[in-house]
């Protein structure tokens, strides 16, 4: 039995070794190209949101998540969508219903409604959305 223990403690560690380096290796080989996407994301949104509103950027994002699958685009399009609902119009209606940004139950919920009612059903919408109640909250604050 102790064995046993030991293998299956030197298996872990294996594994998280093995998962680490292969994070630090796919970022030392993609990091540019990480940070120009994320460059040109930012630069995208805020072209958009000098003619739009928060609303119509979350939109865009939902829209836009419908064809992301790696994670690569789901961070691209969270950076996109915190610049565009930064330096957008302001739109009460984005944040009316939003649950509070440390209600983590209430946040998953809405993010799960709010990419079914848009028909997305992959789960980067969810992700990249749930960045929203918090935005909202940090713009609330803002305005005090």
């Amino acid at each position: 039995m102790p064995k046993t223990r030991y293998l299956l403690t030197f298996l872990a560690l294996l594994f998280a070794a093995l998962t680490f380096f292969s994070f630090y290796f796919y970022w030392q080989e993609n990091e540019p190209l990480l940070k120009k996407a994320n460059q040109q994301a930012i630069a995208n949104a805020s072209e958009f949101a000098k003619s739009h509103n928060q609303l119509q950027c979350l939109h865009k994002v939902i829209e836009q998540s419908e064809s992301c699958r790696d994670s690569n685009c789901t961070l691209t399009l969270k950076n996109y969508l915190v610049t565009c609902f930064q330096q957008a119009e302001k739109n009460p209606q984005v944040c009316e219903k939003m649950p509070d940004a440390h209600d983590y139950l209430a946040k998953v919920s809405w993010s799960v409604s709010t990419c079914r009612k848009a028909k997305v059903k992959n789960g980067n919408c969810t992700h990249i959305i749930n960045e929203l109640p918090l935005l909202c909250a940090q713009s609330h604050n803002a305005g005090k």
